[in-house]
């Protein structure tokens, strides 16, 4: 019997851009298969009453860090939950199409931020593959929940290519090896890949876990010469696919020299998308730079750039020293990597110290703000702290250097002292703008990544809030255009639109609980994941139905039966 299901009466966005409708949507077979004004009620046929409910294509992810726990957990509900329907991992130069298993925890580690024997459990006896095609015919055979596509990461290939002591240490590849890269990348594109991600940004470090004499130098996609990052691109132009990059946030000519790449003067213009266009409190300036570069590039250099827009504040959480923010200085970068007792060794010796406080004051280009009236005590052993800025605490204490009661705090209590602070998209005027920009498409939500540190798997109904509360700026049938179609057409894959004979990728939601129901931020403990701790954000009530291919595998806060068990999302091959 065909699989029908009808959706009536609901607001039907087609993710075209075009406004809203009252109409009736048959589901049949997989398919979008009708659209119309009344559709007669079929025998067999589920229906569902969207009255007072948005209809919309499912949502896009287009940057996720998901390829480690996609072998354990292929459902990826955290991000389905919350009407994601499609994600694109591979992303920062990452991924695990490349390499073995103790490459991938060693690249990954610090990325993902889980204990090492979690990410180890994650991809043990995984690596059945050696090549790209290998890698893809076995996402094939994965039971996905939501639609998989990815880029081919830079460091995996230099790994691949050059062995991993040597794809950190040469920056410029022999002529062999180039040839190589070169062999493995086109194979990657002819198989469907949507392209290259490489990484400029020396704060993304190498875990050393298993290569523990490079524990804490930036990941090898960093260690090669412009000139091996161009003539990839030149591949990745050749196919019309994407670049997708990251700057140096702390390195303004790294942005510059992405231009020149993706310049379409005497070529093809290269598909390049970087992030992040953000609203950085370090420097309010920033929010005005990343549009201004893409538009100039755009238009002059005859370059076709788009930024990745995060849709929510960049807010962290930190126990003691260990967050991302941390990787900007020199002193912490080597406290992240050590163990408990070193760290709180290191932070009560004086010329550790005084060498931190050096870093913190200087003037160097940072995107944390290191405003210690700005961060805040989520919890710590003195219970006094709690919810208080380490301000406030220095001066409870009757201590006049901030700085140094805050290095006495980790000195003490190390991990258990867990902070937060916002250090970008604070400002929700600014954000808007950025996420309506014509040079941005919404993302970065970094699902996957940093899982004890932040958690933005909710990005597509955080721009959709945005939008429901200001129109004018951003009207919700270009909102959700943003976060379907647009994104997908742009990147080059089949999604994110409801048309007649589309595949249906469909979430029906509540729009009356948006301003509402859209969660902070929550510590989860999977026991799928060995009750490892990650946060986690909740929509409850806003997405009522999530269909993926017709089938409905989440309702009302629950996800079907067989979900994580049976296929039901693609992967989706580049379609230029």
């Amino acid at each position: 019997m065909a699989n029908r299901t009808i959706i009536r009466n609901g607001l039907f966005f087609d993710g075209t851009g075009a406004p809203g409708k009252k109409v009736d949507v048959l589901l049949q077979n997989g398919k979008v298969a009708e659209i119309s004004n009344q559709i007669p009620a079929i025998e067999g046929a589920k229906e569902i009453d969207a009255t007072n409910c948005w209809v919309t294509p499912g949502f896009l992810d287009i940057h996720t860090h998901y390829d480690a726990e996609v072998e354990v957990l292929p459902g990826l509900d955290e991000s389905v939950r919350h009407g994601t329907t499609t994600v694109v991992f591979g992303n920062c130069s990452l991924s695990t199409a490349l390499g073995t298993e103790q490459d991938a925890v060693d690249l990954f580690s610090r990325v993902e931020n889980m204990p090492i024997e979690t990410l180890k459990s994650w991809v043990h006896d995984k690596f059945t593959w050696k090549t790209t095609k290998e890698y893809y015919d076995h996402l094939e055979k994965l039971p996905l929940g939501p639609n998989v596509a990815t880029f081919l990461g830079h460091s995996n290939l230099r790994v691949a290519t050059m062995g991993f002591e040597r794809s950190l240490k040469v920056h410029k590849a022999s002529a062999d090896e180039l040839q190589k890269m070169d062999k493995a990348l086109t194979e990657a594109l002819d198989n469907g890949y949507l392209g290259l991600s490489i990484d400029m940004l020396p704060l993304h470090r190498v875990g050393g876990v298993f290569h523990q004499e490079f524990k804490g130098i930036s990941v090898p996609s960093q260690q090669a010469h412009v000139s091996e990052y161009r003539r990839l691109a030149n591949i990745v132009r050749r196919y019309d696919r994407v670049l997708q990059a990251t700057p140096n946030a702390m390195d303004k000519m790294s942005v510059v020299r992405l231009l020149g790449i993706s310049s379409g003067w005497f070529r093809k213009p290269l598909r390049t998308t970087i992030v992040a266009a953000l609203d950085v409190k370090s420097d309010p300036k920033v929010q005005f730079l990343a549009p201004f570069l893409a538009n100039f590039a755009n238009n002059f250099l005859r370059a076709n750039i788009r930024w990745q827009a995060l849709a929510e504040p960049f807010l962290n959480y930190a126990d003691g020293a260990n967050t991302p923010l941390f990787e900007e200085f020199a002193t912490t970068a080597t406290a992240i990597g050590s163990s408990s007792a070193e760290r709180k060794k290191m932070f009560a010796d004086t010329t550790f110290r005084a060498q931190f406080k050096k870093e913190w004051y200087g003037k160097h280009n940072t995107v944390f703000h290191r405003q210690l009236d700005d961060m805040w005590v989520v919890s710590s052993p003195n219970a006094s702290h709690n919810g208080k800025s380490f301000a406030q605490i220095a001066q409870e204490a009757g201590k006049s250097d901030v700085l140094e009661h805050f290095m006495d705090l980790i000195a003490e209590y190390d991990e258990k002292l867990r902070w937060k602070s916002a250090v970008a998209n604070h400002r929700p005027k600014q954000r808007l703008k950025l996420l309506a920009d014509k040079t941005t498409i919404p993302g970065f939500n970094d699902s996957g990544a940093h899982n004890s540190n932040m958690a933005f798997q909710d990005g597509a109904l955080q721009v959709l809030k945005q939008a429901q509360a200001n129109p004018e700026v951003l009207p919700i049938e270009k909102a959700i255009y943003r976060l379907t179609k647009m994104a997908a057409d742009w990147i080059g894959f089949q999604a994110g639109s409801l048309l007649k004979g589309d595949r249906a990728d469909v979430v029906v939601l509540d729009p009356s609980k948006l301003q509402t129901n859209l969660s902070e931020p929550i510590e989860d403990y999977d026991p799928r994941l060995g009750g490892v701790m990650r946060m986690v954000k909740r929509s409850d009530g806003v997405i009522k139905n999530v269909f993926i291919a017709g089938e409905e595998v989440f309702t009302e806060g629950k996800f079907s039966e067989d979900f994580g068990k049976k296929k039901f999302g693609s992967l989706l091959r580049a379609t230029r």
